[in-house]
């Protein structure tokens, strides 16, 4: 997008609040926020998104994301995801505070409840929700939490892997969407054979089939992780 198309949409956005135009979503949401802050976004990275046909064209999704540091790649994939699919996505893991909160909602970040993260699913949003930081090893997924997954499952959303590869100070970012991973069937396992996974209560009675999705999506993301990137160059 050309700097003249970026002004054109800033003086656009400028009269849409001036007039009171613009519309809210019950979590925050400003769409046209969302779309000047992508189009900005275009002249600071490169995304190249692969298995973009995974991610519905309607309807909820559930895209569970590594992060290095998680600056970045959260922007990036809701970029490069929205570029590809024309699909906005609500990343997870805004704080919850007055001000920096508030204007994070407006560009679709959500914050790390259950709850909120359910909410959206059902009302057929796409939700981007990080494994744990993993700064030093970035082909490695980190911690999935299962009750992320668990919303997904509650809400009869597809839960899809999605490796974002790159570098804070980089241009250019590689995102592959996997295949949705299909539920299993309930089993019953201690929780001390899922190292990826956490309980969903503190009495240590968990949700086994959302601990054992959460573990498969984790492997699943480690398999697009561990595949070779030709283009762009990232690392």
């Amino acid at each position: 997008m050309s700097d003249a198309g970026l002004a054109h949409d800033l003086t656009a956005f400028a009269e849409q609040r001036v007039s009171g135009t613009h519309t809210v979503d019950p979590w925050g949401f400003d769409a046209d926020v969302y779309d000047l802050a992508a189009r900005a976004g275009r002249l600071r990275w490169a995304v190249h998104v692969d298995g973009a046909a995974h991610v519905p064209a309607t309807g909820p999704a559930l895209l569970v994301v590594n992060r290095r540091l998680g600056l970045s790649e959260p922007a990036v994939v809701a970029m490069g995801v929205h570029e590809a699919t024309g699909r906005r996505v609500r990343p997870v893991g805004i704080p919850d505070l007055p001000v920096l909160g508030e204007v994070l909602r407006r560009l679709g970040g959500v914050l790390d409840a259950p709850a909120e993260i359910r909410g959206l699913l059902r009302a057929g949003e796409v939700v981007a929700v990080p494994c744990s930081r993993q700064p030093f090893h970035a082909r490695t997924p980190g911690v999935l939490r299962a009750a992320a997954v668990r919303a997904a499952l509650d809400a009869g959303a597809p839960v899809l892997p999605v490796a974002v590869l790159g570098h804070e100070l980089g241009l250019a970012w590689h995102v592959r969407v996997g295949a949705p991973v299909t539920p299993p069937a309930a089993v019953a396992r201690p929780v001390a054979d899922r190292p990826a996974t956490e309980a969903l209560a503190p009495t240590g009675a968990v949700d086994d089939r959302a601990a054992t999705l959460a573990d498969a999506v984790r492997d699943a993301l480690a398999a697009l992780l561990a595949a070779p990137v030709s283009t762009p160059r990232a690392r």
